[in-house]
């Protein structure tokens, strides 16, 4: 079992794998690119979730000792909504993430990565592919977990628009320490800005 003083920043660690997977960010420590713009407005909100079927991989699996893991994962994109109705056709999808880092149960860097997300209207119909890429490639903060959620679609439904949200693990991730993580279920939210 691990010690409860190592399950913290184990949970911040892996918050922070889960992070970045979802949305295929960057390193985390280095020189920040630029900002996103301070007056921008959501122009549509969803939750996100592994698949069931899909969970975030680690390859080979999260250890104490830093190391380059493969990371690839799916999401189920749900419950979207446009709060200004500009992207009222897009209401959920499959978002489909892979990416690399080094990364130990205790935190991850150099993470690169790229993702896309399948969207579909209200009547499930195909409503465009959006190709995303890391905003920054580099984020210093006190919760690398929330830093790492920064991006921008790059092609597909919402160009232009720049990508924040925050995710949890689900899943008991306090094994890490001991046999090692190869698995990891998250939720989370995610908003598009303009």
């Amino acid at each position: 079992m691990t010690p409860p003083r190592l399950l913290r920043p184990l949970r911040t660690a892996v918050a922070a794998l889960l992070a970045s997977t979802a949305l295929a960010t960057a390193p985390a420590h280095a020189t920040a690119a630029p900002a996103a713009p301070t007056d921008l407005r959501t122009v549509l909100r969803c939750r996100v979730a592994t698949a069931t079927e899909r969970p975030i991989t680690f390859s080979p699996e999260l250890t104490l000792q830093p190391r380059t893991i493969r990371v690839t994962g799916t999401f189920r994109v749900t419950h979207c909504t446009s709060p200004d109705g500009s992207e009222r056709n897009l209401r959920g999808g499959m978002a489909m993430v892979q990416g690399n880092a080094l990364a130990s149960c205790t935190g991850a860097s150099r993470i690169t990565g790229s993702g896309r997300i399948v969207w579909y209207d209200s009547a499930g119909r195909h409503a465009g592919v959006s190709h995303f890429r890391p905003l920054r490639d580099t984020v210093n903060g006190h919760n690398p977990g929330d830093a790492f959620l920064g991006g921008v679609v790059t092609s597909g439904p919402l160009t232009g628009a720049y990508l924040a949200g925050k995710a949890t693990p689900t899943s008991d991730v306090s094994q890490c320490a001991g046999l090692g993580l190869r698995t990891v279920y998250g939720t989370g939210r995610l908003r598009f800005l303009r």
